[in-house]
């Protein structure tokens, strides 16, 4: 854990990396009003400053650093929309550069061999189901569907697989039914399919690759907010008890710098937004 914390609490916020510096970009704060402000944290200093507004406020929407520019997906602010907006470390500045085929907030995104693939999340009338790719926010096509519809699952990509680890599929956000599957979608081929398990239904989760491991961070359960490490075995599709976070968190923004994860913010026990920093290197299972 850092000792430098996020000025103001979000949750539903976006998070990305460019070189050493980690972005907590939009998200709610603890009035649920969508946020403009983009933080940048630098680990190396344990600095935190507030750089730059996005153009539109929003939350629940997708952050992937192409270039030296950081590209937000979709959100909400008031109900979902179709922006793609590029923010701009060095000038602090965002421009909406885009507009995806049509409104999806709660979705995830990572970037495969140049391209952005944008998954999962909700139009504000139904769930999409469909997978858009693009290399620039501006032209999009669809390369394939998901398995199971869902909104809010944690992502992660090992080679040409994404991997989607569960989500809401019905329901209020925090009050619904969250999903308990694991989904590959194989950018290379275009098919989806369910490939594991977890051991409980989780939404809002965060996932990254740490060591060579695929590991899944907290989230949202029927009881509430988790601590929980889970680690998923892509060849096997087995999901083990890899650790704990030191506070059960929701909704934060996620960034992997070198062999370390940070997790900012976030919605933390009994729906409390939270300014806290953490810090994941190498977790050993019990």
């Amino acid at each position: 854990m850092l000792t430098a914390t996020v000025p103001a609490a979000r949750y539903r916020t976006m998070g990305a990396a460019i070189d050493d510096d980690m972005y907590l970009l939009g998200g709610l704060d603890v009035s649920g009003v969508s946020s403009a402000d983009v933080y940048r944290i630098s680990p190396a200093t344990e600095r935190v400053a507030l750089v730059g507004q996005l153009a539109v406020p929003t939350h629940g929407g997708a952050a992937v650093a192409l270039g030296k520019r950081i590209l937000i997906f979709g959100g909400a602010d008031f109900a979902p929309d179709d922006l793609v907006q590029a923010f701009d470390p060095a000038s602090g500045t965002t421009t909406v550069i885009g507009h995806m085929p049509s409104d999806r907030a709660d979705l995830v995104a990572v970037l495969v061999g140049g391209r952005v693939i944008l998954l999962a999340g909700f139009s504000g009338v139904a769930f999409v189901s469909e997978v858009w790719a693009t290399r620039d926010g501006r032209s999009f096509s669809v390369v394939g569907k998901l398995a199971e519809d869902v909104r809010y699952p944690a992502v992660a990509v090992v080679g040409s697989t994404i991997y989607l680890f569960g989500g809401l599929v019905a329901g209020g956000e925090y009050d619904g039914t969250y999903s308990t599957t694991v989904q590959s979608f194989d950018v290379a081929t275009g098919r989806s399919a369910v490939v594991g398990h977890l051991p409980s239904p989780l939404g809002h989760a965060r996932a990254a690759v740490l060591s060579g491991w695929v590991l899944v961070f907290g989230g949202w359960t029927p009881a509430g907010a988790s601590s929980l490490v889970w680690r998923f075995d892509p060849i096997t599709g087995a999901v083990t008890r890899a650790g704990t976070l030191p506070e059960a968190v929701a909704d934060e923004a996620i960034a992997a710098i070198g062999n370390r994860v940070y997790l900012a913010s976030g919605l933390g026990s009994a729906q409390q937004p939270l300014v806290r920093i953490g810090s994941l290197s190498v977790i050993a299972s019990p």
